[in-house]
């Protein structure tokens, strides 16, 4: 009794769908933090990049003014027009610095008080100078302390180098807070990195063990294939080896019976019709007269038991077959050259001789002939089969063709044990059995028999 199948492992995707959804999550978390450090750094630099340029204006406008003062005093030192340039521009170019302190964002309203301050020191200012032009020395030049040119400009000074410091403050703790979002960016990608590359490792572990589970497994499925197939090789061969035996006894016992019958029952049928003719001689003519016609129809069914006989005999083992061969058993075949109801005719066509053949090969080639036409006469309603037999290289090719009905090979039918029969024959003799048929368009049943097996 074959052992029973083993039970195949099942690979665990459990695991492995887990490992796959941390590490998605882990990546998209890893993804989003880069993208908020990214967008923190632009930040960052964005912001920085506005309170430089706000203290690049705030150092412009103190420029701006101390060059129109400068070119002021040059001029009312020498009296020499070019040293006003500076003063002359200086309006157009403090006011585009104002407008763009103005648009600035700043943190708080002071801030922006502080800047129209600007503006108007700025005005004060320039109204001084242009006052000191228009007298052609400066008003306050012979004051200690400079005056309230001096003083404007020194207020100035402050307040431009106030929102400085104010600025650079907000420049620090930009810096130092992207300096603080930046170590924990870092911290957390370390984090997510070691975190990823963990759930690699663990991924690469659970598919080799998923990839040895599947080699397992594959391993398993071909040594049970081959188990299977072993054992199904070797229950075919049993059957193909009961198969033949039994083919072989019906033969041989079909054989048996034919001449049982025709040694044992046609010697009675025939000694029963001489002792009915001899009695039929040794009686008075008158008492004939009232007999005749039973002495007749006694004569009569002994003659039609014995045709019966000889034919019954023939079907079970055809004397042609094995006295005259199978070119002659097959002609012989069809009696009448009908095939069935349809009044159909059999058309033969076999060549005038053929080498010796093997009797198991001949009987098997004549069952095969036989089946066909009892198959034809049955259930093909044909009106023309044609029935061949020819060679074809180291081939002996059997072909049967109807015009009948056909079926189709593929159904799995039950009761196809004729050409389950026909095929067996064949395979007997390395031979093989083709069937061409469809539903509507005939049949052709080709058996092909090497002539190496009947040398």
């Amino acid at each position: 009794m074959p052992p029973a199948p083993s039970r195949l492992p099942t690979p665990r995707t459990g695991l492995l769908l887990v490992v796959l959804l941390l590490s998605f999550a882990l990546g998209s978390a890893w993804l989003v933090a880069g993208q908020w450090q990214s967008e923190s750094s632009r930040a960052a630099l964005e912001d920085l990049r506005a309170r430089t340029t706000r203290l690049h204006h705030l150092d412009t406008l103190l420029l701006q003014v101390l060059d129109a003062e400068s070119s002021v005093r040059g001029y009312l030192l020498t009296l020499n027009p070019g040293y006003l340039t500076p003063y002359q521009d200086g309006p157009q170019a403090l006011e585009r610095t104002l407008d763009a302190l103005r648009a600035d964002v700043w943190t708080s309203v002071d801030q922006r008080e502080a800047v129209e301050h600007l503006a108007l020191l700025v005005d004060m200012r320039w109204s001084l100078l242009s006052r000191a032009i228009e007298r052609g020395i400066p008003a306050d030049a012979d004051l200690p302390d400079g005056g309230p040119g001096k003083q404007v400009t020194d207020d100035l000074r402050t307040r431009i180098r106030a929102l400085r410091t104010q600025t650079q403050a907000e420049i620090d703790a930009t810096q130092d807070g992207a300096f603080e979002r930046f170590g924990d960016a870092r911290a957390m990608n370390r984090v997510l990195g070691a975190s990823v590359l963990a759930l690699l490792l663990v991924l690469v572990v659970v598919l080799y063990r998923q990839d040895r589970l599947r080699e397992h497994i594959a391993n398993l499925l071909r040594s049970e294939n081959d188990r299977l197939h072993t054992e199904v090789a070797h229950r075919t061969q049993a059957l193909s080896s009961l198969a033949t035996y039994l083919t072989n006894a019906r033969e041989a016992e079909q054989a048996r019976l034919a001449r049982e019958l025709h040694d044992e029952l046609g010697a009675l049928l025939t000694a029963a019709k001489l002792d009915a003719g001899w009695i039929a001689r040794k009686l008075p003519a008158e008492t004939m007269t009232a007999l005749r016609s039973r002495f007749d129809r006694l004569l009569d069914t002994l003659n039609q038991g014995i045709a019966l006989k000889r034919k019954v005999v023939a079907d079970l083992r055809p004397p042609l077959l094995s006295e005259l061969g199978l070119v002659e058993a097959l002609r012989a075949l069809p009696d009448s050259g009908d095939i069935g109801e349809h009044g159909g005719k059999l058309e033969i066509e076999l060549p005038d001789a053929l080498p010796e053949l093997p009797a198991q090969t001949a009987l098997a080639l004549y069952r095969i002939a036989q089946e066909a036409l009892t198959n034809v006469r049955r259930y093909a309603s044909a009106t023309r089969v044609q029935l061949r037999l020819h060679t074809e290289g180291d081939e002996l090719v059997l072909e049967i063709e109807d015009n009948g009905v056909g079926f189709d090979p593929s159904a799995r039918d039950h009761d196809r044990h004729g050409l389950a029969g026909m095929a067996h024959r064949v395979q007997m003799l390395a031979g093989r059995l083709d069937i061409d048929s469809r539903p509507g368009a005939g049949t052709r049943i080709s058996a092909r028999v090497p002539f190496a097996r009947m040398h």
